[in-house]
């Protein structure tokens, strides 16, 4: 999956920026909560697709709401709620392979 990391663009077509591929490169090598959480919005092809809507139109048991935090007194992040659950390395792949097969629609239009 790596290697999409240099085929994924952002919503102007341009490469992702190296902050962005690194976000999803942390994903791919640990899909859990925490870097899933890092990774979901971002941009992925020239749509404008993000990984959870890539996520969404692959499986129709993606959740629908995300991780809900909030500040305490002390400017430090309390969750509230996690994910309910995060994309395995399977269903990783099949984002990965929607992602760009969407692009590639796209582009033909």
């Amino acid at each position: 999956m790596i290697h999409a990391l240099y085929q994924f663009t952002d919503a102007l077509g341009e490469p992702l920026r190296e902050y962005s591929r690194g976000r999803l490169a942390a994903l791919f090598a640990d899909p859990r909560a925490s870097t899933w959480e890092d990774a979901h919005g971002v941009v992925v092809n020239a749509r404008g697709l993000t990984l959870w809507q890539a996520w969404i139109a692959v499986d129709p048991e993606a959740p629908i709401a995300s991780r809900h935090v909030t500040i305490d007194p002390f400017d430090r992040v309390v969750v509230l709620r996690e994910w309910e659950r995060v994309p395995d390395t399977a269903t990783l792949e099949r984002i990965v392979r929607f992602a760009l097969e969407d692009a590639l629609e796209f582009d033909r239009h």
